[in-house]
């Protein structure tokens, strides 16, 4: 008797949790674009068709993969099973975002940058510094952002060594010393050249007397 009243209190107790489950909003993580299952279910009937889908456009973009039996709606589960994924997705890029940011502080500290401040290298009067460009504070500059810096904009395409479409804090610093490099080598190259011509105009002018 004891065993049977057990086991209807477990099954009541499952049936409990099911059920409050599935009157749950069932939002995962924190997507902004994510209404969560019961906004997006518009009619009620429990699933999400492909026009409800648009309410989430992650979830709209990916709803092939996520209707994993074809049936051409999405059950709660497999919109749990989706947001779940886009969650660890994303949770995995910030890791690595800022594993890459890690990487680049330290490259910054051993040529003798600061990355905790803005990494204004040489004094070009055109560029504000990584810090002031990186609008967004996300450790990198977008071409938008770089747009700040007229020279680094218009070498973009050069400084994105890997190809990402964006410069990490390194990929700025090499270019910004790079750039003054260059400034210098240019600047020592005209004082030669003044040298020079001073040279030959005082040869010239002591050859007239």
């Amino acid at each position: 008797m004891r065993l049977a009243q057990s086991l209807f209190f477990l099954v009541a107790a499952a049936l409990a949790l099911a059920v409050g489950t599935a009157k749950a909003e069932d939002k995962i993580g924190k997507d902004a674009k994510d209404p969560g299952f019961n906004a997006l279910d518009k009619n009620n009937d429990g699933y999400i068709s492909r026009a409800e889908a648009l309410g989430n456009p992650n979830l709209s973009k990916g709803f092939k993969q996520a209707d994993k039996n074809n049936d051409g709606k999405l059950s709660r589960s497999e919109y749990l099973r989706a947001m779940t994924a886009q969650d660890a997705s994303t949770a995995k890029k910030k890791i690595a975002n800022a594993v890459d940011r890690k990487k680049d502080d330290h490259r910054s500290a051993a040529t003798g940058a600061s990355a905790s401040k803005g990494d204004k290298i040489g004094k070009d009067a055109n560029d504000p510094g990584f810090n002031n460009l990186d609008k967004n504070n996300d450790g990198y500059l977008s071409r938008v952002e770089a747009a700040g810096n007229p020279t680094l904009a218009k070498n973009f395409k050069q400084v994105d060594k890997n190809g990402d479409g964006k410069l990490s804090r390194a990929e700025y610093l090499a270019a910004m010393t790079k750039q003054d490099a260059t400034t210098a080598k240019n600047k020592v190259g005209n004082a030669i050249d003044r040298k020079h011509d001073d040279n030959k105009a005082g040869t010239g002018s002591s050859s007239t007397k």
